[in-house]
C-alpha cells in the first residue's frame, strides 16, 4: 500500500489557503529550510502565518486524528 497522507495533507492544505497563499508558504518553507530541516509544527506555524487562516483542524484531521479522511 502506498503512502499518500502526506500529499492528499497539502492538496486538502490548497484547497483551504488557495493557489497563491500554498505556494507562497512552499517557497517560504524551502527557502527558510534549504540548509537544514524542519518540523510539522513548524510548517503549521509557517502556513497559518502565510496563510491568515487557523488551520488546526485542517492539519488535526490530516495528521492526527486516525483513520484516512476524505478527500477535499
Amino acid at each position: 500500500q502506498v503512502y499518500a497522507r502526506g500529499a492528499m495533507t497539502l492538496h486538502a492544505l490548497r484547497k483551504a489557503v488557495g493557489d497563491r497563499a500554498f505556494f507562497l508558504i512552499l517557497r517560504a518553507w524551502a527557502t527558510g529550510h534549504r540548509d537544514g530541516h524542519g518540523t510539522t509544527a513548524q510548517f503549521e506555524r509557517l502556513a497559518e502565518r502565510v496563510s491568515g487562516k487557523n488551520l488546526d483542524s485542517l492539519f488535526h484531521t490530516w495528521l492526527y486524528a486516525p483513520g484516512k479522511p476524505n478527500r477535499p
